[in-house]
């Protein structure tokens, strides 16, 4: 053996303690590494385990797997998805995680699963799908978009803009999400004096790059004055509905009379006498309404519905981000005529 190893006062030895030691680190590093993703792997699968429910209609559980079957069901899964079948469509996704078993095959599926569990609300399991997702791929630009809203939804806005930077280092254009959680963000500030938070949304508003409609809306709340000097003639068919609703006492008639459009409103809506029979205001409804008075007849009001220009979709209430496809200041005020009832809420404000 002395012929083998070398004696403990030569340099070689401390050579082959070194490498000796790098070894047993690395093994070691290994070990540990696998131990950590069986554990990760088994964590997912307890934590799809607690909202697997044998309650499923579609019968799948007992349904023997193959590899064949993960494009129609995830297809099927989708579609539930879209026509709001929120159940069925979790139980789909969790029988193909279950039977297949590496990531990079099922991380289209558990995706699914993150955007199925935010379509149906439960936000906390979405964001623990999100994150498991990140954990094992951390530049999914998609799952990272998604857990975004998840956080948004929460009133978590801090962790939502943290979310900002990683999509930039992707190159995605961020700059209307800022603004949109910016914005969102002050508005929820309780600390924040409401003279203050006025003043930020003066600032906010002259720099074009935030909302017009939820700025308008935030400043009738905050401070009526400044709201109707904030108003912009151009931009009046994107608050119609917020001005239709508008309580008498809440009117600024100096503002109203001095625009023709603003006056056309109100003297559709019956606050402002039918005095000059030639006014128009170019948009359709109003001028229609406009047009009824003159012929007599003043049973007429409006209703609303929203739409959303990018995927066209139509909503009974407003929104600030699509609740279809999550875009950012895309609603379409769409107004209609209808018959005057005999009270009005006004619950925009």
């Amino acid at each position: 053996m002395d012929n083998i190893l070398p004696a403990y006062n030569d340099p070689l030895f401390s050579i082959l303690v070194i490498v000796i030691l790098v070894l047993i680190v690395a093994l070691s590093s290994f070990i540990m590494g696998n131990i950590k993703e069986e554990r990760k792997e088994k964590s997912l699968e307890r934590f799809l385990n607690r909202f697997n429910t044998k309650e499923s209609l579609l019968e799948i559980e007992e349904m023997p797997f193959e590899p064949t079957l993960i494009k129609p069901l995830s297809l099927l899964a989708f579609a539930f998805k879209n026509q709001g079948e929120y159940q069925k469509s979790i139980n789909l996704n969790l029988y193909l995680i279950e039977n297949i078993s590496k990531f990079e095959d099922k991380e289209e599926i558990l995706e699914q699963l993150g955007q199925t569990y935010l379509k149906a609300g439960f936000l906390k399991r979405a964001e623990a799908i999100f994150l498991q997702i990140l954990h094992k791929h951390s530049r999914n630009q998609e799952t990272l978009y998604h857990l975004g809203i998840v956080y948004e939804l929460l009133y978590e806005y801090n962790k939502a803009q943290e979310i900002i930077t990683p999509l930039k280092i992707l190159g995605e254009d961020t700059k209307s999400l800022e603004a949109h959680l910016y914005l969102n963000k002050l508005l929820i500030n309780k600390r924040l004096e409401p003279q203050k938070k006025v003043e930020a949304l003066q600032h906010l508003l002259k720099q074009g790059n935030y909302s017009y409609r939820a700025i308008i809306k935030a400043l009738f709340q905050l401070d009526k004055k400044v709201a109707w000097h904030a108003i912009d003639p151009s931009k009046v068919h994107s608050i119609l509905d917020i001005l239709w609703f508008l309580p008498s006492s809440n009117l600024n008639f100096d503002i109203i009379s001095s625009d023709k459009r603003l006056r056309a409103i109100f003297i559709a809506k019956g606050v402002l006498p039918l005095e000059d029979k030639d006014i128009k205001s170019d948009i359709f409804v109003i001028d229609t309404i406009l047009s009824a008075k003159k012929g007599g007849n003043s049973e007429v009001d409006m209703n609303f519905s929203y739409g959303c220009s990018k995927c066209k979709q139509d909503f009974p209430i407003s929104f600030t981000r699509c609740p279809q496809c999550y875009a950012i200041d895309a609603i379409q005020v769409k107004e209609k005529i209808a018959k005057k009832r005999s009270q009005t809420g006004y619950s925009l404000l």
